[in-house]
């Protein structure tokens, strides 16, 4: 699983960033049950883009033609650097919390929860509901796709992009409309969490390496406004998820959106503002962590210390996302990155690929590590 092109996708770390903060959003209209039902889309949605977004860069970035436990091992180490630290960190937060009396949107604390939620196994049906940090169900659902990763690598590798294509549907198709008594609810795919979320990733993981293998039989479409076009189709989502609960929709419109701006973004040589958009995309997964403490500590408070109507949450929900975003910032520059690029080093053979003169974009950072540990 060695790396390929060392490319980073800035507009697609932009999505991520987007939709960071759409989830947070999503949790953070539940403080006001007054609050406007045109906020009540379904931002959760947004976790299923995570899913095909990864499945998108890992695969693009690490391809079918590298085999090898050592490979693999490299492979796991750096996914876990890359998802581990900020965890850890926030489940130790959540856990002090939790012994002073101060407990989250769920009030599950136990050490059998603590855990699961320390070996990342929470959303993997063994539990009947969500603890600690709650987010970190998808987090746990990620590291079962990068468990199969070489198995999914290895069908992508065989079989046609139709056929493929045709799984993918399947996937869908059986886990999300099916009949199925796996999830809380009868055939409620896209709101399992605790209960084999891990399943509920699968198809969009498997999504985002078909995006992949279509984005590199891309060559002859290319051209910068097919980026501004994809663009589009994302902002095109967005207005679906506000306002209609449509998740089959929401998957097409990601899917279309992410092939379609990779596709274009390829064509520059440098995207426009890509070190804003880089620096965003590189606060997404610290948002994603860490919103939930400050919603506990922070958000919630101060909606009701100052006694705010529901007909301001547009404005407070505005300022929530800047102050979430500065505070993802500092986490990435102090935290993340330098907890990441740690593990990366201390691991087996990684002295070498821990040698980068300066602080590079995440996921090419990453591509260009393994190739030097090769």
């Amino acid at each position: 699983m060695e790396a390929s092109e060392a490319r980073r996708f800035v507009v697609l770390d932009f999505y991520r960033f987007v939709a960071a903060l759409g989830v947070f959003i999503f949790h953070l209209k539940l403080i006001d049950k007054g609050i406007s039902p045109a906020w009540n889309g379904s931002y959760g949605l947004f976790v299923d883009m995570f899913f095909i977004l990864s499945g998108f860069v890992i695969s693009y970035s690490y391809p079918s033609t590298s085999t090898g436990l050592r490979s693999y091992a490299r492979f796991l180490v750096r996914r876990i650097a890359r998802i581990y630290p900020l965890h850890l960190l926030t489940l130790l937060i959540f856990a002090v919390l939790a012994l002073i009396g101060i407990s989250g949107p769920t009030s599950h604390a136990s050490w059998t929860d603590f855990l699961q939620n320390l070996f990342l196994v929470q959303a993997w049906g063994i539990t009947d509901h969500l603890s600690f940090n709650s987010p970190a169900w998808s987090i746990s659902a990620e590291l079962f796709c990068y468990l199969l990763f070489p198995l999914f690598m290895l069908l992508a590798g065989r079989i046609s992009p139709l056929m493929l294509a045709i799984i993918v549907a399947l996937s869908y198709g059986i886990l999300a409309h099916a009949h199925l008594p796996i999830w809380q609810e009868r055939s409620q795919m896209y709101g399992a969490t605790f209960d084999f979320g891990m399943l509920r990733a699968l198809p969009s993981f498997l999504n985002g390496i078909l995006l992949t293998v279509l984005f590199r039989l891309s060559s002859d479409y290319r051209k910068k406004p097919v980026a501004f076009a994809g663009i589009a189709l994302f902002a095109v989502s967005i207005l679906v998820l506000n306002f209609f609960a449509k998740p089959d929709l929401a998957i097409i419109l990601f899917s279309l959106a992410i092939l379609v701006t990779a596709t274009g973004e390829s064509a520059f040589a440098r995207f426009p503002g890509s070190d804003w958009l880089g620096r965003l995309g590189n606060t997404s997964y610290a948002i994603y962590m860490v919103h939930e403490v400050l919603l506990i500590l922070l958000f919630k408070p101060a909606w009701h210390y100052f006694g705010l109507q529901p007909s301001m949450f547009p404005v407070f929900a505005l300022v929530c996302c800047i102050v979430l975003t500065v505070v993802a910032d500092v986490t990435y520059r102090y935290v993340e990155d330098p907890a990441r690029r740690l593990i990366n080093r201390l691991a087996p053979g990684g002295a070498r690929s821990a040698r980068v003169p300066k602080p590079e974009p995440l996921d090419l950072a990453e591509a260009r590590q393994a190739a030097n540990a090769s």
